[in-house]
């Protein structure tokens, strides 16, 4: 039992003295650029000016209102976040969220935001991983934005198979009904910012916003570190 509060506490230690261990150097990290889906994020290059939104978006309306994603998911930001997530290297939070305030601040992200969100774990998933790293991402930028954040209103009540080893459409019907809102007095006529740490085909944040809009949420904007989809 006593390795429980032990353990934590030299991970902390660790991360304090050791924050060298994953450096984020800006300089080799790639900023995702203009034009985006006026509704996913989604890179349009080599797509007529005349269009502003993506294929997928047209046929099959997204809950949210808009994502976006600061950074390209390649090179050495690859790594950072692999060591972030799985090596519990939590002193690239800072670096993290402000490259993404930095991209908000750009763009005009959500402006008119009420209340910060992370995109939650299952209970099960939580204690093997240790650590929620949206979660600590949201904190982050909710601290720097002074934005009130919660991560005790959007509840994983299922714990779903893991999303990398399926295809878009198993995505999907993975996680139907996975999600809750604990409160939704607190959501009710609000204005979110949903944080996660990747966008890939964007099935969680919509899982997610659509059980915060059907709890009666105004305008859910998402914002993401990185996302895959250079042109």
């Amino acid at each position: 039992m006593l390795l429980c509060y032990i353990y934590p506490m030299l991970k902390s230690v660790i991360n304090l003295l050791y924050p060298a261990a994953s450096e984020v150097c800006p300089e080799k990290i790639k900023k995702r650029l203009p034009p985006f889906c006026v509704k996913c994020g989604r890179q349009l290059n080599n797509i007529p000016e005349l269009i502003d939104i993506c294929a997928d978006c047209r046929n099959d309306a997204p809950y949210f209102d808009r994502a976006w994603s600061a950074c390209y998911y390649e090179g050495p930001l690859k790594g950072l976040i692999h060591d972030f997530k799985y090596k519990h290297i939590t002193s690239l939070s800072r670096d993290f969220s402000n490259l993404i305030v930095d991209f908000m601040k750009q763009y005009n992200v959500a402006a008119g935001c009420e209340l910060i969100l992370s995109v939650p774990m299952h209970p099960s998933r939580l204690f093997k991983r240790e650590i929620n790293h949206s979660d600590i991402l949201a904190k982050d930028i909710a601290r720097r934005l002074d934005i009130p954040y919660s991560g005790k209103i959007l509840k994983k009540i299922k714990d779903t198979s893991i999303q990398s080893t399926l295809k878009r459409v198993e995505r999907i019907k993975n996680l139907r009904s996975s999600f809750s809102v604990k409160n939704t007095s607190a959501v009710r006529g609000k204005n979110i910012l949903l944080v996660d740490d990747l966008f890939t085909t964007g099935s969680t944040v919509n899982e997610c916003s659509r059980i915060l809009k059907e709890s009666g949420a105004a305008r859910i904007e998402v914002v993401t570190l990185a996302r895959g989809d250079r042109p």
